[in-house]
């Protein structure tokens, strides 16, 4: 007999609630330059100040790239 939930329930659910708050997220049609600003955001709510750095410079990189794009009209 099985009594409360197992850690693997307990994961599925969290990852449920996340995939949950993304899809709110997009529901608000979000550009890919909003969807970046909120990345961005977020990891600097983190407490792993590791995992914060490399996230941001990870998007810094992207916007540095974003914005040297050529643009062919």
């Amino acid at each position: 007999m099985k009594y409360g939930t197992t850690k693997s329930e307990l994961d599925a659910d969290n990852i449920l609630m996340c995939r949950e708050i993304v899809k709110e997220i997009l529901n608000f049609g979000v550009s890919e330059e909003q969807k970046i600003k909120i990345i961005h955001l977020l990891s600097l709510e983190l407490e792993d100040r590791n995992l914060m750095l490399s996230i941001v410079k990870s998007v810094n990189e992207t916007e540095t790239f974003e914005e040297n794009k050529i643009i062919d009209v």
